[in-house]
């Protein structure tokens, strides 16, 4: 109901054991995270910023600082995103502005697509449960989406792998995950693409714990899709790759390091190996 209950609740549950960190566990939780670790007072990236899921929020933020960010509109109602869509070139990606993976997400090839879509959008339930809040019509980015995977302490980020995202058309979408691809750190791709995501996360404010940061490379440089406030998805299938890739740690080691262990955090490399330590996918 409160802050304040869900702090009782918590520290009863824990009993005598102190409370050392409050992670989120999937896209759901990101915000009670973020509030309640700044309730209990342990490592935390707070409220400053309120909602960091906001993916109209994320650009707009992106684009103060600088960086390259989208063309967009976004609203729970139709007629604050039309003149965007009259104006903007077909096809646009219509999405939830807080949502998950490609749920939702549409590209469409002309207006009455778009908008008939947004009608959809709007009576829709969330994968991670609620109704839809608004709807956020971008332009469409063209080129090669890449996944920057980041863990960070008290502002300081380690990438602890890149990929290359596998999407096709399938079964009526345009977005259809197969798969990621390890790209090499030391690649003129990985040069841009680092630096870039961690310009946004200090941005957005994202100072400690896991991040998973999805980009576009485009004809001008790095785009940001969106931030991912928490740990890569996939229900973690991607950790042992990433450990031998790594030579033995991966996201979900290096979060626990950022939020119990400051010494091997900070001895963690800023950047996985090149070339790594083995091969897959």
């Amino acid at each position: 109901e409160t802050l304040e209950k869900t702090e009782a609740v918590v520290r009863k549950a824990a009993e005598l054991f102190r409370i050392v960190a409050c992670i989120a566990g999937g896209e759901a939780g990101v915000d009670l995270a973020d509030a309640l670790s700044e309730q209990l007072k342990v490592r935390t990236n707070g409220t400053g910023i309120p909602n960091k899921r906001d993916k109209k929020l994320q650009q707009e933020l992106v684009k103060k600082v600088g960086l390259r960010s989208v063309r967009q509109a976004g609203s729970d109602k139709f007629a604050d995103v039309e003149p965007f869509l009259r104006r903007e070139p077909y096809p646009v990606v219509l999405k939830p502005v807080e949502s998950a993976g490609s749920d939702g997400v549409k590209l469409c090839h002309n207006y009455d697509e778009a908008k008939q879509h947004f009608g959809v959008l709007m009576k829709s339930q969330m994968v991670n449960g609620g109704d839809c809040p608004a709807v956020l019509c971008q332009e469409f980015l063209r080129g090669k989406e890449y996944v920057v995977d980041h863990v960070s302490r008290d502002g300081k980020h380690k990438t602890v792998m890149v990929w290359v995202y596998d999407k096709r058309p399938a079964n009526g979408s345009a977005f259809v995950y197969f798969g990621c691809v390890p790209v090499d750190s030391d690649s003129p791709e990985a040069r841009l693409l680092i630096p870039y995501v961690r310009r946004v996360l200090d941005a957005l404010q994202i100072k400690n714990g896991p991040s998973h940061g999805e980009v576009m490379m485009t004809n001008n440089g790095p785009c940001l899709v969106e931030m991912n406030c928490r740990a890569h998805g996939g229900d973690g299938n991607w950790r042992p790759l990433c450990r031998a890739l790594n030579g033995g740690y991966s996201q979900v080691e290096s979060t626990v390091d950022s939020y119990l262990d400051s010494r091997q955090f900070m001895i963690t490399p800023e950047k996985p190996p090149s070339p790594f330590k083995a091969h897959g996918q």
